[in-house]
């Protein structure tokens, strides 16, 4: 820029000096450079502008006098003010519109940054929560599990056989919940893995499903395109599927279908998940993905699955929105490898 304002110094000699209207154009390097350089480099251009300007002064009314700006010559020194006006203008706007945009765009990426920090914590709380809870709870549900044994062997003898039936329910359910939270100390002890085991999108889709009850299984639609064969998806993203699943089952009505959609986008995998309930109010849209923020009744939800999911996809580098379409249908992208 310093360069910039040397260079029209030498311009303006050939071309009228001082008398010269684009001189204004002075204005317009030392106002860039206070913008898009350092106050150091700005004071330089500062100081090559006013000295270039005064050595023009000096020089032209030294050489040339009065006679450069005669009167036959007075309104073609006016109309070429009047463009170098417009012109200084036109680039103060769009420089200031350019310098206003890159600022938004720096807030904007710095309050994403932010959020995807508090995440993190809010995700590292959770993950050290869910250890100390397994840890705790192993204790009781191994006495359930001995208890509900015991029960089973004595109602099989004597007892009836719908209390036989009731003693094998909870030890399955035991045995289900000692499951969970095996998973869970698990992962809240490695976390997402460097390198984590592909699945085929089908295989991804029936894992996800695996949790659900039977019931459920048998109103989920997978559909899944047929190019998609080899393996391109981490199998912690089918516990992220299975949370919007679980979503899409509790807002849909008992008898509706909820589909499961997944299809190449790009380099990324793109996995829909669409239940037929009433749809997400702009507020809840909004909220979705906050920890601890549910729509669901007291014990039906901790409000976490949403949370979980948005944060497994945004450290892979992916994304999950939602969008109203018949109901509720989330949308989210991770890379295919």
């Amino acid at each position: 820029m310093a360069v910039d304002a040397l260079l029209f110094t030498g311009l303006l000699d050939i071309t009228g000096g001082p008398f010269n209207p684009f001189i204004l154009m002075y204005g317009v390097l030392v106002w860039l450079a206070a913008a898009a350089v350092s106050r150091t480099w700005a004071v330089i251009v500062g100081v090559v502008a006013l000295t270039g300007s005064a050595w023009l002064v000096t020089d032209h009314l030294q050489n040339f006098g009065a006679e450069h700006h005669r009167l036959n010559d007075f309104p073609t020194h006016l109309f070429t003010m009047w463009m170098s006006g417009v012109a200084i203008a036109e680039l103060v706007v769009h420089y200031v519109t350019l310098a206003n945009r890159a600022i938004a765009e720096r807030q904007h990426e710095a309050d994403e940054a932010r959020a995807r920090a508090l995440r993190s914590e809010h995700l590292a709380s959770l993950m050290t929560l869910a250890a100390g809870a397994a840890h705790e709870l192993s204790t009781p549900l191994g006495t359930i599990a001995v208890a509900a044994r015991e029960l089973e062997r004595a109602s099989s003898r004597q007892g009836p056989a719908s209390l036989v039936d009731d003693a094998r329910l909870i030890r399955t359910e035991v045995d289900r919940c000692q499951f969970i939270l095996s998973r869970l100390s698990g992962r809240a002890g490695s976390g997402i893995p460097d390198e984590p085991a592909l699945l085929p999108p089908a295989a991804l889709a029936h894992r996800a499903a695996e949790g659900r009850p039977a019931t459920q299984r048998q109103r989920l639609q997978i559909r899944v395109a047929e190019e998609l064969l080899q393996p391109s998806a981490g199998a912690e993203a089918a516990d992220a599927v299975s949370s919007l699943l679980k979503n899409a089952f509790d807002a849909s009505h008992p008898d509706s279908p909820v589909v499961l959609r997944i299809e190449p986008s790009g380099p990324m995998l793109r996995i829909e998940v669409h239940d037929q309930g009433s749809g997400m109010s702009d507020e809840v849209m909004r909220r979705a993905g906050e920890p601890f923020f549910t729509t669901k009744d007291a014990g039906r939800g901790l409000g976490l699955g949403v949370f979980l999911a948005r944060t497994f996809a945004e450290r892979l580098g992916g994304t999950l929105r939602f969008e109203r379409r018949g109901g509720t249908l989330a949308i989210m992208e991770i890379p295919r490898t």
